[in-house]
């Protein structure tokens, strides 16, 4: 079985203390997380996680901007952390102009069970839908190459009744890659029971249980969480 999970933090910079990146890390090892695709790391998360992480753990990420020490508060990663062996991994830029907001997306890929797995781990444009629509399509014709079983994880700013997150939904299906649908929301002031953090798989993969923590309070999103089988 692999336990699956995706959680924006929240970008605290200004208010963050090492308790949040404890709490992180109690999250990954107390709920035997073996894939965990964070989004909103910013430097000091980022920089206390590398310290405190367990060495069986493998932590892959880097930053919107070249320079870790560049634009600090808003210069996030979308890390991969997995007790797998890693035995690739990339980052890829995704389109974000006219936006200001340097976007990534990233890809380790390990073995389990004799195949390979390829991880996507994103967070997309929060306003432009444009913007939006070229990273999702970026995403995609990126992963319609990828001949590995496929895991995509993120913060997509996307409710599953939007146009353009229905299309891509349906392309990846075509692609036998399905979504999860948690029925509950993620962002926790939104109104309405829509998700906007979302998990992908290939068919290949048994969903066994799904659920959405509610009992994190270091975010103002809900990690969501998965088992499955191949």
């Amino acid at each position: 079985m692999l336990r699956i999970s995706s959680f924006n933090i929240q970008n605290n910079y200004n208010n963050y203390n090492i308790n949040k990146t404890k709490e992180i890390i109690n999250y990954l090892k107390n709920n035997n997380i073996d894939i965990l695709g964070l989004q909103e790391v910013f430097y000091l998360c980022d920089k206390d996680i590398c310290k405190k992480i367990d060495y069986k753990y493998n932590y892959y990420g880097k930053y919107r901007f070249y320079s870790k020490l560049l634009l600090r508060h808003y210069n996030e990663m979308t890390p991969i952390i997995t007790n797998k062996k890693i035995i690739e991994k990339k980052i890829y830029r995704l389109p974000f102009l006219p936006s200001l907001t340097k976007r990534i997306l990233t890809k380790v890929v390990i073995e389990y069970e004799g195949k390979r797995i390829s991880i996507y781990n994103t967070h997309l444009e929060v306003r432009n839908i444009k913007v939006k629509e070229r990273q999702l399509k970026k995403i995609y014709n990126l992963i319609k190459k990828d001949n590995n079983l496929i895991i995509l994880m993120g913060d997509f700013n996307l409710k599953n009744n939007k146009e353009i997150f229905n299309e891509f939904e349906n392309k990846l299906k075509e692609k036998g890659i399905y979504r999860v649908e948690f029925n509950h929301k993620t962002l926790k002031i939104s109104k309405y029971k829509r998700e906007i953090d979302h998990i992908f798989l290939s068919n290949d993969f048994k969903l066994i249980d799904k659920k959405v923590i509610e009992d994190l309070s270091i975010s103002d999103h809900y990690p969501v969480m998965i088992d499955v089988n191949l």
